[in-house]
């Protein structure tokens, strides 16, 4: 049922995409603008907030939380917001398929799912393989922009995205960011500072030129 219903929905909004292949980004926004993506938008206050802020970026959302893409969806419409769209599905098997060799200009990854039991750990989203791929659709000194919760998940990232060549950490210290000030905060990220709970910040750009390992 919820496949006929995407379906429909990509017929009738333009801002839906339910594709296999890459949909040549400029002609879906009508303009030539940076490409910043958002994995795992979820309600979708971040990207409304990003493309309300950034008029001339172009903002990709890609997600398979249905209840999110709907509510995103009515958002876009009552804001009227052009320049937002959401990409349906898995991003570690959609992210190949939508997106160029360098075509992005940031990424953006908000509080992906820590999955904390050890047994389900293998399902986390950011593994050295991902790491490298995004690398690769990020633009020569592209930027991404990550952030979590989880102290063992923050480890994890750093570990991953120190040891990819394809990138710089932003923060020469620890290699974690106190703090964002340039970007909006997340609905998640406003509920965890209410508690209390310590976030972790990452920021790393995509080097010009890097000699991958073998």
């Amino acid at each position: 049922m919820a496949l006929i219903t995407f379906a429909q929905i990509e017929e009738e909004d333009p801002y839906f995409l339910d594709v296999d292949k890459w949909p040549d980004w400029q002609t879906q926004f009508g303009n030539s603008h940076p490409l910043k993506l958002e994995i795992g938008f979820g309600m979708g206050s971040f990207l409304i907030e990003m493309s309300a802020q950034e008029p001339r970026s172009n903002f990709i959302g890609m997600d398979f939380y249905h209840k999110g893409i709907r509510k995103l969806m009515t958002r876009i419409k009552k804001l009227q917001l052009e320049n937002i769209r959401m990409a349906y599905g898995d991003v570690r098997f959609k992210v190949p398929l939508l997106f160029k060799d360098g075509e992005l200009e940031t990424v953006y990854i908000n509080f992906p799912d820590p999955w904390p039991k050890k047994r389900h750990i293998k399902r986390r989203l950011i593994k050295p393989d991902f790491v490298k791929l995004i690398g690769q659709k990020l633009a020569p000194e592209g930027q991404i922009h990550l952030a979590t919760d989880s102290e063992s998940y923050a480890i994890e990232m750093l570990e991953y995205f120190n040891s990819e060549p394809l990138f710089q950490n932003q923060d020469p210290g620890s290699g974690f960011l106190e703090s964002r000030v340039d970007l909006p905060k997340t609905k998640y990220e406003k509920n965890f500072i209410n508690a209390g709970h310590k976030i972790y910040y990452l920021e790393y750009s995509r080097l010009a030129s890097a000699t991958p390992t073998t």
